[in-house]
């Protein structure tokens, strides 16, 4: 007995270890910026916010056909980081004008984005079809008025797997800075004052 549980601990000593999960990222922004027209001051991009369930490096999906209250997370696939964080480096280098991209300070910046992330994962409609859906609530800020919007998203995944899902994530996340522009650009110097804030 004694020599059969030697036996058994040194085959799992020497059992191979379970498979490192795959990490991903946008991957890269090639270089390119969204046109904000009709601004003359910085454009800023303080740090995307996003509930503390979905606020880590899980990489979530969710079986509208099975359980459409019940988003999962994929075992063997995560972010490099959380979203929040990959979401908040892709619009500044999209969208952020001037040096003061980071800076909180009103007196040194012009155009304030501010976004909370409501949305980001792999929605399967049906076994094997799937799309990537993002859900971001902006509020952009300007010399003490705010005017808000919710973008929402949605991108075909190409395949019905994790990369499938990032595929189509990451489309969503170039969309939504082309739009949060177009939508920035209407209410920039040239155009009229955004709404003031409620106090």
């Amino acid at each position: 007995m004694a020599l059969m549980a030697g036996l058994t601990s040194a085959c799992s000593l020497l059992s191979p270890a379970d498979p490192p999960k795959t990490a991903f990222d946008f991957g890269p922004s090639e270089g390119s910026h969204v046109v904000l027209t009709g601004m003359s001051q910085p454009f800023v991009v303080r740090e995307v916010t996003a509930p503390s369930w979905m606020d880590d490096s899980a990489m979530y999906y969710r079986l509208i056909y099975v359980n459409p209250d019940n988003p999962l997370p994929y075992s063997k696939s995560v972010w490099v980081i959380r979203p929040t964080e990959l979401l908040t480096q892709r619009l500044r280098a999209q969208l952020s004008r001037g040096t003061a991209h980071q800076s909180d300070s009103q007196a040194q910046v012009g155009y304030v984005l501010n976004g909370e992330l409501l949305e980001f994962e792999q929605v399967f409609e049906a076994p094997g079809h799937s799309s990537g859906v993002l859900r971001l609530r902006a509020t952009l800020e300007e010399g003490g008025h705010s005017v808000d919007r919710t973008f929402t998203i949605r991108q075909v995944a190409p395949t019905p797997d994790a990369r499938g899902g990032v595929t189509a994530l990451i489309r969503c996340v170039d969309m939504l800075a082309q739009q949060i522009a177009e939508w920035a650009s209407t209410k920039g110097d040239d155009a009229p004052q955004i709404a003031k804030a409620p106090t």
